[in-house]
Order: C-alpha cells, then structure tokens, then sequence
C-alpha cells in the first residue's frame, strides 16, 4: 500500500508542476538558462540534431506518460514501456538505444534486477535509475556493480533529470569518438601483425636461401650452418639464457659463414694446405659476412656473431683481436659450436676427429681459446645427453641429404 501511495503521490506532485510550469518553457529548455554557467548546450540545435533514443521504463503508466512527453519536448526520441519484461525484449531485439531512464522501485521486477539482465547483453549503454523514495537511493555498491551512470529522485522539477541527459549525450559524443578510435586502432594493429606475419615469412625465406647459398659453397661442410645453429641453441638452454638470446643463437649459427659466398670456391674447396695468401683471404670471411647484413637492420641483433666467431679469448682472435670480456656471450657460443663441428666433420684434408678428441679439444683450449663456462656448460650436456645430442645431428643431416 505505502508503495502504491507514493507512487499516486508522484503522479500529483508532476501533474502539479505541469500546471504551475510553462509547458513552452520547458520545450525552450529554460532549465539551462545560467547566464553565469561558462559551457552552454545549444538546445534548439540539438533538438535538430538528435539521434539519441531513450527507453524508459516505468510501472506507473501515468509518470511514464508524463516523462515521455517532457523528453520529447526537450529534443530526445524516446518510447515507454510500463513493463520491465517488455522492456528487455526490446532491448534484445533492437540496438539502437542508447540511454535507459528507469524507475528503481518497480513489479514485479525491481529496477536493479532489471538492470542486471540488460548488463548480461548490454555493457555501454546508459542507465539512469529514478526513485520516489528520497531516504532510499540504490545503495553506492548496485551503483558500481551494475555498472550505473546515476539516479535522481522523481520530483516537480525536471531540471536534473534534464541536465542528467544533457550530460549524458556529451559522454556518449566523446565514447563514440573513443570507439571510433580503438576500432580504427584495432584494424591498424591487425595491419601491422599481418605485416609483420608477412616479414616474418620472408625473412625465413632469406634465412633459408642463404643458409643453402653458403652450403653449397662446399660438399664437406654442408649442414655445417645448421649444426653450428643447433649445438649453440641447446647451449644457449642449458645457460638459462632468454627466448630473445637462444633465437639470436639460432639465426646466428645459420649465418656465421655467409662472408665464405665472397671466397673464391677453389680455396674453399681447396683438398691441400692453404698458401699464407689463401689463408688470408678465408680470414676475411667475418668481415665479408658483415659487410652483406649490416646495411639490413633486420639482421642487427646477429651481426657480432658473424663478425667475431674467430675470435679468442686469449686475443688471439681475428679479425679485431678481440680478448676476455670484449668478446660477447652469444658470439663466445657461436666460436665453440663452430669449432665443435669442424672437428666432428670430414673435411677435404682430414677425417672427423670424433667425441672424445673433440672434447678433450675444447677442454685443452678452455680458458685460452675458448670461455670456460661455455665449455663446462657443453662437456656437461655432452656427457649427459650425448645420445639423443647425435641422434638431433643425424636427423639435421638426414633432412639435408648429407
């Protein structure tokens, strides 16, 4: 009964201040005439403008008669419904709302329930909730949850409830730019993955031509770049090393000897002792293999391993004489992978030396020629995993005919 009363009480109190106010001052929206107020709404142009529809909501079909004909008059689209279920169907099945005037205290469904259901569908529209009773407001909590913009109590002034929608409007032009953005955004991002998808595919593409350029170079150490690539990835795991570092690893080994395209093939092919000046000339490999990448910067990350692989640690090296710390990890990797797999294949002077002397090798040499870490890190994989490490390398060689 108190809440059929009150709602009865409402309905006077407007249809009261409908009679004491004006109506043509309303439809001139003489609520927002603050001289002082420094932002003013162009009301008749928005009235020409508007494009924005309301759904109210209300049990009472006399306050909803009320309010329906207050907003149109004040430049807004809207339609009533006296009842929540009707209400949401609509919702459902039409789209092209973008405010919700709803009554807080309604049957069957109460207003908050109401509003749960349109946020199982709907999350940006606007929802402001009204209420008759001063002393109970949605609590702030339904506010949040809800995800409800504002209420304002039902009363013979109309001033808020306008002002609430004005306000409403110029959120809802600023989200549409900001949708506007994102979605523009959106379709950038998936631009430039698609480019860089596409990058991607080529540089694997130029990867894969100038690893079978360098091999082809020479019979005996085809499969060489692959190898070298492989032994200093399960290094670069067994170090701890970054995803970021290991791939370095990777594109690095397959590149280290491209500077050998530029060495004439009978010395790379030469079956007898290189003279000083062949020598000489297979030393210049590094810095050949740099000068062909270092104007494409998608090769930056890897262009130390292909200058410096001969270095040593002691400073022995070729071609700056690079020693100790000068020397970066990746590259001191790439120097015992390289090394590691010349002495495990036949070349055209000799045969292969096989594990153990090619351990004891990078042993003998640690510390001088090599870093010892490194050195540990591998002899412990070696020793450890041997088995499977081969049977990785016959299966690289396997795939490449070798």
């Amino acid at each position: 009964m108190l809440l059929l009363y009150n709602k009865i009480l409402n309905v006077k109190v407007i249809m009261m201040r409908l009679r004491e106010q004006n109506l043509q001052d309303i439809q001139n929206n003489v609520v927002l005439t603050n001289r002082d107020e420094k932002e003013m709404y162009d009301i008749e142009q928005f009235k020409l403008d508007s494009k924005y529809k309301i759904l109210l909501v209300d049990d009472d079909k006399g306050v909803l008669d009320i309010l329906e004909m207050i907003l149109k008059k004040s430049g807004f689209q809207c339609t009533g419904f006296d009842n929540a279920e009707k209400a949401l169907e609509e919702l459902k099945n039409n789209d092209t709302y973008n405010i919700i005037v709803s009554d807080y205290f309604m049957e069957p469904v109460h207003g908050d329930e109401f509003v749960r259901q349109v946020r199982m569908f709907n999350v940006k529209i606007h929802i402001l909730l009204l209420t008759g009773f001063k002393d109970r407001a949605p609590a702030l909590d339904t506010l949040k949850r809800l995800n409800i913009q504002g209420y304002c109590e039902k009363s013979n002034n109309f001033d808020q409830l306008l002002l609430w929608l004005y306000a409403a409007v110029r959120v809802l032009e600023q989200n549409k730019d900001i949708y506007e953005l994102v979605e523009k955004t959106t379709i950038q991002n998936q631009e430039i993955t698609q480019l860089h998808n596409n990058l991607e595919d080529t540089y694997s593409g130029l990867v894969e031509t100038l690893r079978l350029t360098v091999d082809a170079k020479d019979e005996y150490t085809k499969g060489h770049s692959d190898r070298v690539s492989y032994y200093s990835t399960i290094i670069g795991h067994a170090m701890n090393l970054t995803p970021e570092e290991i791939e370095i690893l990777r594109i690095g080994g397959y590149f280290h000897d491209i500077g050998k395209i530029g060495v004439k093939d009978q010395i790379i092919n030469k079956d007898s002792k290189l003279t000083d000046q062949e020598f000489d000339e297979i030393r210049q490999h590094p810095e050949k293999g740099y000068s062909i990448l270092v104007k494409n910067p998608i090769f930056s990350k890897i262009l130390p391993l292909i200058k410096s692989h001969h270095e040593k640690l002691d400073g022995t090296g070729y071609p700056l004489g690079l020693k100790g710390d000068e020397i970066p990890l990746l590259v001191r990797i790439t120097s015992i992978s390289d090394a590691f797999d010349a002495m495990m294949s036949k070349r055209s002077y000799r045969d292969e030396l096989g594990i153990d002397k090619a351990v004891s090798e990078l042993r003998r040499c640690s510390g001088t020629q090599f870093d010892p870490e490194v050195v540990d890190a591998f002899v412990g994989l070696i020793e450890k995993e041997w088995d499977r490490i081969w049977a990785d390398v016959g299966e690289i060689n396997r795939k490449l005919g070798k």
